[in-house]
């Protein structure tokens, strides 16, 4: 197997609005649930200081069983800021704040991290299937479309991003192309592809034909770099798992 990348030709920026909001909106779910689980929260300026013994501050370390039993169906499919501040006072993220303009969707954004880990942590069982078969695969591909779904669900996707997984599902898995999700940021950008290594041809006939559609310049990125052996470890956001 091997991945490959296709950009999108469409801009984003991590820093972006849609970001922003779908950050805060998640982190507005922990603070939610943190409260359900009984733990205690002291707010200052707007931000919170919480005592979680159960999760840690990251919403990864919740239980898919336990989220979509337990909490999922009391968390608010729309929150505005100003009734969450009134309730709450304030979220644990050092980097947003609640707008009490604003209207967030709390728990779309709460559950993607949730399942997300889920989804990755099963991803990385099947790659140490040995031996490995094409059935592990398929079910990686199917990870993929479920990750770049929920992605989109969160308001982070693009027409262009949701496009190219179209046409790599389109080409099929008797051209060798298992499977595609958007990267990165969101709102545009680079969308990964799971293929077999020899899939290269097949996948540049995806870029050509987007390319052909979208009037947009269609980069394929094939081979490995040195990535965070080089550039060392990142910082992950609160709402990652530990």
């Amino acid at each position: 197997l091997a991945i490959f990348g296709i950009d999108s030709g469409i801009r984003h920026a991590v820093t972006g609005a849609d970001y922003g909001t779908v950050r805060t909106a998640a982190f507005m779910g922990y603070r939610i649930i943190a409260e359900r689980l009984g733990c205690d929260a002291v707010v200052r300026d707007g931000r919170a200081v919480v005592d979680d013994e159960w999760l840690h501050g990251y919403l990864a370390n919740m239980p898919l069983y336990e989220f979509a039993h337990e909490h999922a169906p009391f968390l608010p499919e729309q929150l505005g800021g100003a009734a969450f501040l009134r309730r709450w006072g304030g979220i644990t993220d050092p980097v947003t704040r609640v707008d009490p303009e604003r209207t967030y969707s709390v728990r779309q954004a709460t559950g993607h991290p949730i399942h997300e880990h889920a989804r990755v942590r099963r991803f990385a069982e099947l790659l140490d299937t040995q031996p490995f078969n094409e059935g592990a695969a398929i079910e990686m591909g199917r990870l993929m479309r479920a990750s770049h779904d929920s992605y989109g669900a969160c308001g982070l996707g693009s027409e262009g991003t949701d496009r190219l997984v179209q046409l790599v599902e389109a080409g099929g898995m008797g051209r060798g192309l298992y499977g595609a999700r958007i990267t990165g940021g969101g709102s545009g950008g680079t969308v990964a592809i799971l293929a077999r290594s020899d899939a290269g041809h097949a996948v540049r006939r995806v870029a050509q034909r987007y390319a052909g559609e979208s009037g947009r310049r269609a980069e394929v990125f094939e081979g490995s770099g040195p990535g965070a052996a080089a550039t060392g470890v990142l910082r992950l956001d609160a709402v990652a798992p530990r």
